[in-house]
């Protein structure tokens, strides 16, 4: 735990480094209110799990935190600040590619946090996989209506005037395969109990956060 804490520290200095000077590259150029409202949160995403701890009353989990400021620090201030996705044109994909991964691990929490007796069956390997991938594929939808309203604000985060729904059906699509191979992965990861198992950094997240705030307590 302290060498996960510790880890997690240095990724937010990195974080806060990084993330000013990309407020500070974006404001020279352009000091808009979207822009102004993309630093303010790229600077303060970085709390987001420390309050769900507060609020919901959980066990700190240093790797989520550090998984979670990772994925910030891809989508926000690197892609948007940093203007990433004019470095990398497929960036924006492997985004939603990657969030599949993320939203299907937390479908997994869901699921075994709402199971009576919260324990990790085999008999589950199924129904879990199954519905963290459901999961991935709903955040994903509603992700995608989000930015269409968005798109009426001034911003056009979907693209609507240049690409519309293929955009927007790309992105749900990257969304549900990364959501898929985890979903294959929780599969997995129940059908083959026991200490010796692949888990993956998907599967490891799950593990700990499980441990720290699902499963019975020591």
């Amino acid at each position: 735990m302290k060498r996960m804490r510790a880890a997690r520290n240095g990724m937010l200095v990195f974080y806060y480094v990084f993330t000013s000077c990309a407020v500070a590259f974006r404001l020279r150029r352009d000091a808009s209110v979207y822009n102004l409202l993309l630093a303010v949160a790229a600077l303060a995403l970085p709390a987001v799990p420390l309050l769900l701890y507060r609020v919901l009353r959980l066990r700190p989990v240093p790797l989520l935190e550090i998984v979670f400021d990772a994925f910030v620090l891809a989508a926000v201030p690197f892609a948007s600040l940093f203007g990433g996705y004019d470095f990398i044109p497929c960036w924006d994909k492997i985004l939603h590619f990657l969030s599949g991964f993320l939203f299907a691990a937390l479908g997994m929490v869901v699921y075994f946090s709402r199971k009576p007796g919260h324990a990790l069956d085999p008999a589950d390997a199924f129904n879990a996989a199954a519905f963290s991938w459901m999961f991935a594929v709903w955040t994903a939808a509603v992700w995608e209506i989000w930015e269409y309203v968005v798109s009426f604000s001034g911003a056009d985060p979907q693209q609507v005037a240049l690409t519309g729904v293929g955009d927007t059906m790309q992105d749900i699509i990257v969304c549900t395969v990364g959501g898929l191979l985890t979903a294959l992965a929780c599969w997995r990861y129940l059908r083959h109990p026991g200490e010796n198992r692949r888990k993956g950094l998907m599967m490891s997240l799950f593990e700990a956060y499980y441990r720290e705030n699902i499963g019975p307590k020591a």
